[in-house]
């Protein structure tokens, strides 16, 4: 798996977002595909991923709170 490349920009720059979308999609792509060689199906996949994704989203929030 390729090393994920930080984009050099400040934190309040517009750019970044879009630099950082760029490089985290290419790399989950990559992800998805090894998943599918290994032999899970796309909608399995894509609804684990989104369960994670949920759960990570869940913990930050109440780090947040919390802090």
């Amino acid at each position: 798996m390729k090393a994920i490349r930080l984009i050099m920009q400040a934190a309040n720059d517009p750019c970044r977002a879009l630099g950082r979308e760029e490089v985290l999609a290419a790399t989950f792509r990559d992800f998805v595909q090894r998943a599918l060689a290994a032999g899970w199906n796309e909608p399995e996949v894509a609804l684990t991923l989104a369960d994670i994704a949920d759960d990570y989203v869940m913990a930050l929030a109440r780090r947040v709170v919390v802090n």
